[in-house]
This record gives structure tokens, sequence and C-alpha cells, in this order.
């Protein structure tokens, strides 16, 4: 009598594509005093392998100055960060992924002054201040980090935590910027900065085929 056994494996599926959205809080030098800026951070990545995802990383962060403008306005620091580069997933049979990644870019700062005028649209009104750029600042931007991403649904995690270390080198677009209250930071070579994130990510699609059997 013949008997044959039948052992069926797969491979561990996972997401063709991902995309993150979540709370930042950057950490960034700002003359010889550092600020702590919070703000939104997302993210959008291709899978190539099971372990090795493309991603680019778009981060904004929001913070008042006491430099006070000419209008008597106080002048707000907006910093944003483009980055793109390769992310390790440590993907495993568990619902929590680690990961790392190393990216580079640019990163972007904007001094911005309300002008005192405001602006409302829509049905019910949305109403914001008008403001202008008296100064920005852009450079080249890189990162070393890494987080851990936890799995509640097929489509869906809840990103714990998100690190990053950010080093970036700006350079000035307004050298005579000239504040009539307080002195304007003054930019040395590079800045360190640390970014902190957590949200939601979502999965998309799905790779991952199941191998033959096997007798």
């Amino acid at each position: 009598m013949l008997v044959t056994v039948t052992l069926r494996a797969s491979a561990q599926a996972y997401p063709e594509a991902e995309g993150y959205m979540g709370f930042s809080l950057y950490n960034n030098e700002y003359g010889a005093n550092r600020h702590n800026s919070p703000g939104m951070q997302f993210g959008a990545g291709y899978n190539v392998a099971r372990y090795l995802q493309v991603i680019g990383d778009f981060g904004a962060q929001f913070h008042g100055t006491p430099i006070r403008w000419t209008n008597g306005k106080k002048v707000e620091a907006d910093s944003f960060q483009f980055l793109f580069g390769p992310e390790l997933k440590m993907r495993n049979r568990s619902a929590w992924t680690p990961f790392t990644h190393g990216l580079v870019g640019v990163s972007y700062r904007r001094y911005a002054v309300p002008t005192g005028n405001w602006t409302c649209t829509g049905f019910p009104p949305v109403c914001y201040q008008d403001t202008f750029t008296a100064a920005s600042e852009t450079g080249f931007a890189w990162a070393v980090g890494g987080g851990l991403d936890w799995s509640t649904h097929p489509a869906i995690s809840v990103r714990v935590f998100q690190f990053d270390f950010v080093r970036t080198k700006l350079s000035r677009d307004n050298l005579s910027f000239s504040p009539t209250q307080d002195q304007f930071p003054t930019l040395n070579g590079w800045q360190d900065n640390y970014r902190f994130s957590f949200g939601i990510t979502f999965r998309f699609g799905a790779k991952g085929e199941p191998r033959g059997s096997v007798w």
C-alpha cells in the first residue's frame, strides 16, 4: 500500500507597500540653544524584498521664537526634512516588527512672520493668519534610526516609536536678516538634531508566494 504524506508550507506574506503618518517631535539646534518642535511625520515605502524596503520620509515641525519683527510679531521657525533611503524590516512570525534605516536628503527651515492680516475661507469659515518668509535655510541632511511596529490588523500597525538622529548642514539665504529685537541664531557647520515619532502604519497589497507541496 502506498501512503502519501503532504506537507504544506507557505512563506510568510508581507505587504507590497506601506505608508506611515504620525506625531513628530524634533529636538533641533537653534543657534546656541535647542528647541523641541512638535509637528507631523509621513512616510511611504515599497518592499523590494521581504526584509528590504525603499522609503521616502517627510517631517514638518513648528516652533515659536523670541525674535520680534518690525511689525511687533514674533517669528516662527518651521523645520522640514525630505529624506530617502533603504530600510531593513526584521519581519518575523510575531506581531512585532523592528526596523532600522539610513536616509539622505534635504533639510529646510523657514522663519515665518505673521502679518496681522487674517484670511477666512469655506463654510463654516476656517480662518488663518497670513505670514511671509523673512529668511530660510536649506542644506544637506542625513539620518540613521529605527523603531518598532506592532501589528493590530492585517492592514494596520501601530508604530510604537521611531527615533532618528538627523544631521544637517544649513545655509541661510538672507544674510542681512536683522530683526529689531533679540539676536538671530548663528549657523556654524553641522547641526545635530533628534527626532521622535509615533503613529499608524498602513499596509497595501501582499507578497510572498506559497511554496509547493512536498511528498
